[in-house]
């Protein structure tokens, strides 16, 4: 049944914002100013959010997070909501209007952004790393970095969609028709990629981690080989398959530099590899399998997400199903439990709302 969405003609002064307030672990739900959309800004009312990785190693404080973020900044980047509030020259966008936001906002002014090629931008301010996130009940964006979003999806799928367009955008690269795939990491992103690669065509996924409640989760997803690489060997299912030559495309996401050397060894020759997760240790390719088996690398950032949004919505309008890859949906209250679930490795995705 097709959603049915309200909006209000009045926003508020102050709203609700999840914010790393100190260089330490832990977030605050503080109470801030409500941004005013300027010329050619679009100010949105957040209904939910997603809970990605860098949301989870944002709340640790880790060795990425210290690198990458500085205090205060209200977090997150992966939500759903509507249209609010219009700056003066938005033409396009209405109050009401259901979107989504991409994850990097461009400068405008490189030589990259100049010559139209937005997502190539060096200087790109990131939402919840350099620029206030939509962990709130309001984020304000440029019009050029919102999109509409089909409003007969529901909300908690399309809270997903920066994390999901990453997965169909290895689909649009990639000849997956008949492919046998390996991706390492049963987290959201790797139940996600497997999902798609299958729905796109590839003859075997499998899927290998050692964490049990994610090869659980990827197991239910009815689409994959599961390798327990605690006690399973690549090799023995690879016999089994008849991949004699190894698998034609790898897709790390985890960032771990045990899951890279696994991809490497099991990749055929001329095989390619895509690179989703963010080093989570001190991650780092060996050349020499990158040369003697002429293999092809690409790192897929969260960027250029519209032509991936409309490939997904449509897959999505003709059977694809992703559900299962979200875990609970909390209400905002309960943000902490949000994060300490992630934190003690809850497989899939969870979801908070800023409705409740």
């Amino acid at each position: 049944m097709p959603h049915i969405y309200a909006h209000r003609n009045t926003v508020p002064k102050t709203m609700r914002a999840l914010a790393k307030t100190a260089a330490a672990p832990g977030l605050k739900l503080i109470e801030a100013l409500v941004p005013a959309p300027g010329p050619g800004e679009v100010l949105i009312r957040v209904k939910r959010t997603a809970l990605s990785a860098a949301a989870a190693s944002i709340d640790r404080w880790d060795a990425w997070a210290q690198r990458t973020v500085r205090p205060p900044v209200i977090v997150g980047h992966e939500f759903v909501g509507l249209v609010a509030s219009v700056g003066p020259g938005v033409t396009d966008l209405h109050l009401g209007d259901c979107v989504i936001g991409e994850p990097c906002v461009a400068c405008g002014t490189c030589r990259h952004c100049l010559a139209g090629h937005h997502h190539l931008c060096a200087s790109a301010h990131r939402l919840g790393q350099d620029r206030d996130g939509a962990f709130a009940d309001y984020v304000c964006l440029p019009q050029g970095s919102v999109w509409h979003a089909d409003p007969r999806l529901p909300l908690d799928i399309l809270a997903c969609f920066v994390p999901l367009g990453q997965a169909v955008r290895i689909a649009r690269r990639f000849d997956l028709l008949g492919a046998q795939v390996l991706i390492t990491g049963t987290n959201a992103q790797g139940c996600m990629a497997a999902t798609i690669a299958k729905y796109a065509g590839a003859r075997n996924v499998v899927v290998a981690d050692s964490q049990p409640a994610g090869l659980a989760l990827a197991a239910s997803l009815g689409v994959a080989r599961i390798v327990d690489t605690r006690d399973a060997s690549l090799d023995t299912l690879r016999r089994e398959l008849g991949i004699s030559d190894g698998f034609d495309l790898g897709v790390d996401t985890t960032g771990r530099s045990t899951a890279l050397g696994d991809l490497l060894t099991h990749l055929r020759h001329s095989g390619q590899l895509a690179l989703l997760g963010a080093p989570f240790d001190d991650a780092c390719l060996h050349l020499q399998p990158l040369l003697t088996k002429q293999l092809s690398v690409y790192g897929l950032d969260a960027r250029d997400n519209v032509p991936d949004w409309e490939r997904l919505t449509q897959a999505l309008q003709s059977g694809l199903d992703v559900s299962h890859v979200i875990s609970r949906c909390l209400p905002i209250a309960a943000f902490r439990e949000a994060f300490d679930r992630a934190a003690a490795g809850e497989p899939g995705k969870l979801i908070l709302d800023w409705e409740s």
